[in-house]
């Protein structure tokens, strides 16, 4: 009995769970091949589930890009209020701070995250630069607003940073897929082939390992032919919608 070669990672990743739960009691440390493949059937199977997780972490870079830019914007706007009222000391003091927003540009927030920042980064130092302390307190909020900006930025920069680490390890480290399939081929090409033999020249001791070791493929088997044939229909079904649409 071998695991089914479409299992998927997950799968192949629950199965060698069960094993290494079962090794604990079923361990016979006098047979140093049998431990041996444990070893490397532990070694891959948390290999696996660390690649699965990676993957399937969130990364909010996204969600954190969008709030600085509802910042960016804020500032702007507040900006631009202060400028198109009546001329006074206040808004003459707002078009200094106007200025500098003009050398960037609102359209900053559709840069690469990369320019993104660097053009942010370099913005707050201009806007918050001691010499203009007076331009600033002339527009009501804009500290707070520049402050505002100042945290989204630093949130987005630390959200960018692990996004970039997450995949220099995916890149440095196996995929899943081939983690699953190393795993797969161990249990299909040596643990399965040695516990069958070994169940029947030593029954007392690996007869039941070996039971439980073919239930365990069987039901993962089961599970994999029924998802792949809820799959078809599920396809059927809807190539029979499209004809009768046409």
């Amino acid at each position: 009995m071998k695991i089914n070669s479409n299992s998927s990672t997950k799968h192949c990743a629950e199965i060698g769970n069960k094993l290494i739960s079962l090794f604990q009691k079923y361990s016979i440390k006098e047979d140093h091949y049998y431990t041996d493949i444990f070893k490397k059937l532990l070694l891959i199977t948390k290999e696996l589930i660390d690649s699965i997780n990676r993957g399937g972490v969130h990364n909010d870079r996204k969600e954190k890009d969008a709030i600085r830019d509802a910042d960016v914007r804020a500032v702007f706007y507040e900006v631009m209020a202060r400028c198109n009222r009546r001329p006074d000391e206040n808004q003459k003091k707002a078009l200094r701070i106007k200025k500098i927003l003009d050398r960037f540009g609102i359209e900053i927030t559709e840069y690469t995250y990369i320019n993104e920042s660097a053009n942010i980064n370099a913005m707050l130092v201009d806007l918050t630069a001691p010499e203009l302390a007076e331009e600033r307190a002339s527009i009501p909020d804009l500290d707070k607003l520049l402050a505002n900006l100042q945290s989204s930025q630093s949130d987005f920069e630390l959200s960018n940073l692990e996004f970039i680490e997450n995949t220099v390890d995916r890149k440095k480290t196996k995929s899943a897929t081939a983690l699953a399939k190393d795993l797969r081929d161990l249990i299909n090409n040596e643990l399965s082939v040695y516990l069958q033999s070994m169940a029947k020249a030593k029954p007392s001791q690996y007869k039941e390992f070996a039971g439980l070791l073919t239930t365990i493929i069987e039901d993962n088997n089961k599970s994999v032919a029924d998802h792949l044939a809820a799959v078809k229909r599920k396809k059927e079904q809807i190539q029979a919608q499209t004809i009768q649409k046409e």
